[in-house]
């Protein structure tokens, strides 16, 4: 009879627990993102998830977003209006720059994430507590992020990535460029520079360290709507090892110092997995 009674709870148990676990799927989260990476992190795990947007140039060239809500227009700040009307069980914003919107919707009820993407933990963690609220099925970031996870352990040769030309600056260990660089195992010689600014992952250089540690490759970002930097604007570039020997690269801002979506940032670790040893 103990027997009988044991299977019948273990019945009721898992019955129970389906149920519990299908509802939870079954809910449909209402999400809106304030930043370019969160919207492409929602719509890759649950496109029908995502209500609203934030009106950044990159959002808005992406034909994905084209039937979302924009919330924001540049850099001015959300409209917390227009996102009150989508009736939103989470928002996304980015620390510092949305913190008062994002606490102004705290105190209304409503849930809120305020993501800083440092390094790549950083990203994986929004990745997968985004999979944890909409309750989905997990999606891995390696299916998207194909070209972000190196098959070689070989350490590389020194780098330099030049984040600014006027003046020399340049990402430590503390930078999400940094953290790109160290998972492509490059030796990045500003790695360990303890920064004087209030940019903690970004380091001032005098052109004398630039000549003295003389980097055998080196990277120049291009930001855009601005002219393509060139290391020829300075007046020791012809000393450069990297330079004599034809391997100095440019790499897109977004992507490499701001992580920006999830396109950009493929596309900057397709550029490392590519540059030659």
């Amino acid at each position: 009879m103990n027997y009988l009674k044991k299977i019948i709870w273990l019945k009721i148990f898992i019955l129970t627990f389906f149920l519990h676990t299908k509802a939870k799927g079954d809910i449909q989260q209402k999400i809106v993102t304030l930043t370019s990476l969160s919207s492409d992190l929602v719509n890759y795990i649950s496109p029908e998830s995502l209500v609203g947007v934030s009106g950044s140039k990159i959002i808005k060239n992406n034909k994905a977003f084209k039937d979302k809500v924009f919330v924001t227009e540049g850099r001015n700040p959300p409209d917390l209006e227009k996102i009150l009307s989508l009736n939103p069980s989470l928002v996304i914003g980015a620390k510092g720059f949305h913190d008062k919107a994002l606490n102004k919707l705290n105190s209304l009820g409503i849930k809120t994430i305020s993501t800083e993407i440092r390094d790549w933990e950083d990203l994986e963690e929004l990745n997968n507590k985004l999979n944890k609220f909409i309750g989905k099925d997990s999606k891995n970031l390696s299916t998207i992020l194909n070209y972000c996870y190196p098959k070689s352990n070989n350490i590389k040769e020194e780098i330099v990535v030049l984040a600014t030309l006027k003046p020399l600056v340049s990402p430590n260990s503390r930078s999400w460029s940094g953290s790109l660089l160290r998972r492509f195992n490059f030796n990045n010689l500003t790695s360990n520079l303890d920064s004087k600014s209030a940019f903690r992952g970004y380091v001032n250089l005098s052109p004398e360290w630039l000549i003295s540690n003389n980097p055998s490759k080196i990277i120049i970002v291009n930001y855009p709507s601005r002219e393509k930097t060139s290391l020829q604007s300075l007046p020791f570039w012809r000393d450069l090892k990297a330079i004599k020997e034809n391997k100095v690269y440019g790499f897109d801002y977004y992507g490499l110092i701001n992580p920006g979506s999830l396109n950009s940032i493929n596309k900057s670790c397709k550029q490392l997995s590519s540059i030659n040893l």
